[in-house]
């Protein structure tokens, strides 16, 4: 099925006078879930787009469900205003009954539509996502920060094809209280084999109503024969702050994972307990975090900002008002030194709470470029069985600049803007549409080739974690303040080498490519002697990258054996004391002269000399007025529903 004419299919459309082909009740019921996915992206989606194009997306979809390769075209459906929304919704109607109907290749309705599904979401933004039920639970898991389970994050590992315990949540889950020790490897679930299982799989068979049991088999470290333990499932507490305590100097440090419920309750308890113990400045960590719920990021900013202050306003094409969020509370830690710390990993409810920061000129930021998601989702239900997370707005935050790189889901960026914006206490300037740029550019741990060979392939065979996780049988003495030495790195080479690791270089690489050219016998024999003169010296080169890893290798090793042996929290404690970002942190909280010399710079992420003359030309800076609204963008009169 290598084309398929619209024009044809439209003609069978008249002829019926509208009347879909008739078909089965699994057709209905799937276009019933399409149609409904297609009505809200119609009201409420951030961009308005024409029905017709929607429809062509749709039946690019089911085309690919039965062929991959099929190309479409529709060139008779083309005219000056395209098609409406009735037209457009019986063409696509009218071709998927068909092709459900008639077509030789047989698939499954749900099939269809979800590929019709999926199509239109890829001509959405990356945002705007379709989820079904296995994928709706874990979603929903991240907002509420709770589930009915054991309390351990899983990963699979290869060779095995089996289930590791990666990490346990805290030491107060049913898992942990049952005795699961972190780097078990999980072989059974209530007698069933795990190989081959996915982690959704297995995480599916794991979770359940809250005083259900279930059963796992494991094996562990240093003990020869599988264990079964009987675990009890209870509701689990997602904690979002993983750690918190005090540094050196009186420097709080807070790491804060995700914004679900209750995350700004737990924030505040850190808080709380750090001015208790007499803290002078505070790092409060928002690398790595992707984000949550608006109000938590509303109610956190609420902890640094005085009241009334904006925090953060969005407006969307559905909505002719914009919804203007402030804080409601004296802050608890409204005057003392402040740095954020964020990376590339850093969005959403993050880049709100470090934007709000900025943009008041409450504190600095340090680290790398935000992710730039400054959107607007809202979930809406898709029956009992999907939900689908639409984008509907987009966000602006104090200073009046949107956040939002505006993307298309293969990643190319729609628009970067160039307009410039000022902080409101200190005028700095600052520039939207790029996520936040830190005050301070700072970089993590350098990931080298040879340490990202030793993680595995997105931790699938990781020598880490196979290492560490016999480190507390090895070492039966360990303790909480355990830093890998070099008797420990030697170690870990031995048992590398043991487990077949073969570090691949670049360059052996390359060498390796140019032997398997090497076709012929006489060249081999004229080649041999200098190809291997060049892999000896290849091999020397390979072991001074082992020196040059050195570091971030004993620092690995030290926090994962620190995590195995006392959880999470002892691991997070090492790493704030060695983390070049955080030092770099303390370093300038240290020091009140570089701390408000930060706040000197006339633009954010730019040397001052660069901006001098740049500094006078307002033509392109956004004004506002003299309160807290900010730039309220234009809202289309054309709305179709309000909020």
């Amino acid at each position: 099925m290598r084309r398929i004419l619209l024009g044809l299919v439209c003609a069978l459309t008249v002829f019926m006078d509208g009347a879909p082909v008739t078909a089965g009740s699994a057709m209905s019921e799937e276009l019933r879930t399409y149609f409904l996915v297609l009505r809200h992206i119609r009201d409420i989606y951030i961009d308005e787009l024409p029905p017709d194009t929607l429809m062509h997306a749709g039946v690019r979809g089911i085309v690919r469900a039965l062929d991959p390769a099929s190309e479409i075209t529709f060139d008779e459906m083309a005219d000056e205003g395209g098609a409406g929304w009735k037209e457009s919704s019986i063409s696509f109607e009218t071709i998927a009954r068909t092709i459900d109907k008639r077509s030789f290749y047989k698939v499954g309705a749900d099939t269809l539509i979800r590929f019709g599904i999926a199509s239109v979401m890829s001509i959405l933004d990356p945002d705007t996502v379709f989820m079904e039920k296995v994928f709706l639970e874990s979603f929903n898991i991240g907002v509420r920060g709770e589930y009915g389970g054991l309390g351990f994050r899983i990963q699979v590992i290869r060779p095995d094809s089996a289930i590791a315990v990666w990490s346990l949540l805290h030491k107060e889950t049913p898992a942990a209280l049952a005795g699961v020790k972190s780097g078990d490897i999980i072989i059974a679930i209530d007698d069933t084999a795990t190989t081959l299982m996915t982690a959704s799989d297995a995480a599916g068979k794991m979770r359940g109503l809250a005083g259900t049991p279930t059963t796992l088999t494991l094996k562990r470290a240093g003990v020869e024969e599988p264990i079964d333990i009987s675990i009890v499932r209870a509701k689990v507490h997602v904690e979002s702050v993983p750690y918190y305590g005090m540094l050196p100097d009186s420097i709080g440090y807070v790491k804060l994972d995700q914004f679900q419920q209750d995350s700004s309750s737990e924030v505040r308890t850190a808080f709380e307990n750090l001015i208790g113990r007499g803290m002078k400045g505070l790092i409060f960590d928002l690398r790595g975090n992707g984000g949550g719920l608006l109000q938590e990021a509303v109610k956190i900013a609420d902890l640094f900002l005085p009241k009334d202050r904006l925090v953060v306003f969005y407006a969307g094409r559905a909505y002719k008002d914009t919804s203007r969020y402030k804080t409601s509370h004296r802050p608890i830690y409204g005057e003392g030194p402040l740095v954020i710390l964020v990376d590339g990993a850093s969005a959403s409810a993050s880049e709100i709470v470090s934007g709000a920061i900025q943009d008041w000129d409450r504190g600095l930021i340090m680290g790398s470029p935000t992710v730039g998601k400054g959107s607007v989702q809202q979930p809406v239900p898709i029956g009992d069985r999907a939900q689908l997370k639409l984008t509907i707005g987009a966000y602006f935050i104090p200073s009046g600049r949107s956040i939002d790189k505006r993307m298309r889901k293969d990643s190319t960026l729609l628009a970067l803007s160039s307009k410039k914006f000022r902080t409101r206490i200190r005028n700095r300037i600052v520039r939207g549409g790029r996520g936040i740029t830190p005050d301070i550019a700072t970089s993590h741990r350098r990931r080298t080739p040879l340490f990202a060979q030793l993680a595995g392939w997105r931790t699938l065979n990781s020598q880490f974690f196979r290492f560490a996780r016999q480190a507390n049988v090895n070492h039966p003495d360990l303790t909480p303040d355990f830093v890998a030495d070099d008797r420990i790195l030697d170690e870990f080479r031995r048992f590398a080498k043991e487990r077949e690791f073969d570090y691949l270089s670049d360059l052996e690489f390359q060498l390796k490519r140019l032997e398997e050219r090497v076709v012929k016998e006489e060249e081999m024999e004229k080649l041999g002697k200098p190809l291997r003169r060049l892999k000896e010296e290849i091999d020397e080169i390979e072991e001074k990258h082992w020196d040059a890893n050195e570091e971030i290798i004993k620092w690995k090793l030290s926090f994962d054996i620190l995590e195995k042996a006392f959880g999470l929290r002892a691991a997070y404690a090492y790493d704030a004391g060695v983390d070049p970002q955080i030092l770099k942190a303390r370093e300038v909280l240290g020091d009140p002269v570089e701390y408000e010399s930060w706040f000197q710079r006339l633009e954010i992420g730019v040397a001052d000399e660069d901006v001098v003359a740049a500094a006078t030309d307002t033509s392109n800076l956004e004004t506002r007025d003299a309160g807290l609204s900010g730039v309220v963008p234009a809202v289309p009169e054309k709305a179709n529903s309000n909020r």
